[in-house]
């Protein structure tokens, strides 16, 4: 018989989203789960040319601060080439990169110095802006310049981690709970009030399943469960392998409908390659 599948989207904003999913195999959703870390795309600094620099934070590090810019690329994945077809491309190539342009210098008898941040960043694409514009980069003391040309494109989180779209990206069992009522001793209601729906239903004598359709701490119900002295065979604690939870946070570069749409046709593309190999080297398929 084959199993019922679903999929619903539990909870979505600007920063997250959590998808229910039921009948689906753990092996698909962590794939889902690890291609949206490393393999969708984003537009981060590649390197950059410092002219000028007397501050007194090295290139080096300056360099470092710059990739670590978060970049809206929510536009960029549509109109820049992907990293594979850029990978010998040269830095002019505006189809590949995204020029980004910094020159400030103050006089030596400027009142203060001041941040320099990622709002003060030249960029040759409007569309790819700082998420994130207070982000602080150096600070310009009076008498000091910085000048430097740096440049962007789309890159994957296989190759390092400033491409990465998500700062979060998980899949968890959701909990099921078998109950019977007319073997909970006070006690046990008691340890588990913390979870006043089930509380509720053993103190009403009545025997049934909750299967919870949300994320909830169960480390306290875990503990009553299994504790003989407490609850016994009233309370009995699953974790269902055919229901879970996909749940994404996004850095803000991309929007997290669209890292999770983006990492299911990446992944379908790449199990095509793989079939199209194996089918190449005469591995028969069963029927």
């Amino acid at each position: 018989m084959e199993k019922k599948r679903s999929l619903e989207i539990l909870s979505l904003n600007e920063r997250r989203i959590t998808l229910y999913a039921e009948g689906y195999s753990l092996s698909l959703l962590n794939g889902v789960r690890r291609t949206v870390l490393s393999h969708v795309p984003t537009v981060a600094i590649d390197f950059a040319y410092f002219y000028d620099n007397n501050t007194g934070v090295p290139d080096e590090i300056i360099a470092h601060r710059l990739g670590l810019i978060v970049f809206d690329s929510n536009e960029a994945i549509k109109k820049y080439k992907s990293p594979e077809e850029c990978k010998n491309a040269d830095e002019k190539d505006s189809s590949c990169f995204v020029e980004i342009f910094l020159e400030k210098s103050l006089s030596d008898d400027a009142d203060t110095g001041v941040y320099i941040k990622a709002s003060n960043l030249i960029i040759s694409d409007p569309d790819v802006k700082p998420v994130y514009p207070e982000t602080p980069i150096v600070f310009l003391a009076p008498g000091q310049r910085i000048h430097m040309v740096a440049y962007a494109r789309l890159g994957r989180g296989a190759e390092h981690g400033k491409w990465m779209p998500a700062s979060v990206s998980i899949v968890q069992y959701l909990p099921r709970v078998e109950y019977d009522g007319s073997k909970a001793s006070e006690e046990c209601i008691k340890c588990v009030e913390a979870y006043p729906d089930l509380a509720e239903k053993l103190s009403r004598g009545e025997k049934g399943v909750i299967e919870y359709k949300r994320n909830i701490n169960t480390s306290a119900l875990r503990y009553c469960a299994d504790s003989k002295d407490i609850c016994g065979d009233a309370v009995k604690l699953y974790y269902d392998e055919n229901r879970l939870l996909l749940t994404v946070e996004t850095t803000g570069a991309l929007r997290p409908e669209i890292i999770v749409a983006e990492s299911i046709n990446t992944l379908e593309v790449r199990v095509k390659k793989v079939l199209e190999a194996v089918k190449k080297a005469g591995v028969v398929e069963r029927q």
